[in-house]
């Protein structure tokens, strides 16, 4: 059972914030998926703000901003936007925001990079089809996947240009030191910021409470280990937070045990891990088999994607370890006990 504590039990209003520590305000604006909404925050620097990611590039989520902006930053301008990694729900408005308040998105190069690159071949998705086919997404499951792909570009618009962050800077925001720390598995170089001043995590998607943080194989790197990057981000959480840290997650609301949920995520995949070994046991699987095995039915095409990629994720983690192996057969990937 979950020992998480949750401060706050609702959601900022439509246009309006919530302070949730001393200069850090959070709001929350919608997404057309099922995820519903992301956390965004502005945090007082001195004579500006600062805000850390953008959400989607839509209508509705540009009037809530400019509405937070008239309540809450009193008089004084957006000086700095940081992106935590290359989600359209991250870094969607960047651009906006950018030519609004004259800035460059601070971003680490790997966002930056897999951003443009994700925006710009947007036309690869019957290359993404054969990927999955090939991993044995059975035919009903592609179409439902087909009609529910939302494209990158939907809600996404990128600025020309960018400032780099990389894992270990510190970052003077509000006359307090934040430390950017470098996650993996869920994006290629995820930043999350840590003041240990006040204990407060900025967590973006590497720490989230009630559902699990996404960890996916995609078909430009078809083996790699993104599971074994994500637990070793778990790691480097765990040895440097506050047992008392205030974790302000992008998705549901901000909380208290990040220790506690940062042992329950390690839990939650050995059960999976355990859970396909015991399938794998009965006779050789492929990917899109699984997907029963891990998820509920009812899937739309946004989560088959991801399902996909997670199926995949636990499965290379299993042949990387040496406790699955992985062949083909009439072209579709299966793994068998080794």
């Amino acid at each position: 059972m979950s020992a998480l504590v949750y401060p706050f039990p609702d959601y900022p209003a439509a246009g309006t914030t919530i302070e949730v520590a001393p200069g850090i305000h959070w709001l929350s604006t919608p997404l057309p998926f099922r995820l519903r909404a992301i956390n965004l925050y502005l945090l007082e620097d001195g004579d500006g703000w600062t805000i850390v990611d953008c959400g989607y590039a839509r209508a509705d989520v540009r009037v809530q901003w400019e509405e937070v902006w008239a309540r809450t930053l009193n008089g004084k301008p957006v000086t700095r936007l940081i992106v935590t990694h290359f989600h359209p729900d991250h870094v969607g408005n960047s651009a906006w925001i950018c030519e609004r308040w004259n800035l460059r998105p601070w971003m680490t190069q790997s966002e930056w990079l897999t951003a443009h690159f994700a925006l710009h071949n947007e036309d690869d998705s019957e290359a993404r089809f054969l990927f999955y086919r090939a991993n044995g997404l059975p035919a009903a499951q592609e179409q439902v996947l087909r009609d529910g792909m939302v494209p990158y570009g939907q809600g996404v618009q990128l600025p020309p240009a960018y400032d780099r962050l990389f894992a270990g800077d510190e970052l003077s925001i509000g006359g307090r030191r934040w430390q950017v720390i470098i996650g993996q598995g869920h994006s290629p170089e995820h930043v999350s910021l840590y003041c240990d001043e006040i204990g407060v995590l900025l967590a973006g998607d590497q720490l989230l409470p009630e559902i699990t943080t996404n960890v996916s194989v995609w078909p430009s790197e078809p083996e790699a280990d993104s599971l074994k990057l994500f637990l070793h981000s778990l790691d480097g959480f765990a040895a440097i937070l506050r047992p008392d840290t205030l974790a302000l997650p992008s998705h549901r609301r901000p909380f208290r045990g990040v220790l506690g949920r940062i042992a329950e995520l390690k839990q939650h995949h050995d059960e999976r891990l355990g859970t396909l070994l015991a399938v794998v046991a009965r006779g050789p699987v492929t990917a899109g088999l699984l997907l029963p095995h891990l998820f509920p039915p009812g899937l739309d095409g946004h989560q088959i994607m991801f399902a996909m990629g997670e199926a995949l994720a636990h499965l290379n983690y299993l042949v990387k370890q040496g406790k699955l192996r992985r062949y083909v057969e009439a072209g579709v990937t299966h793994f068998a006990a080794a």
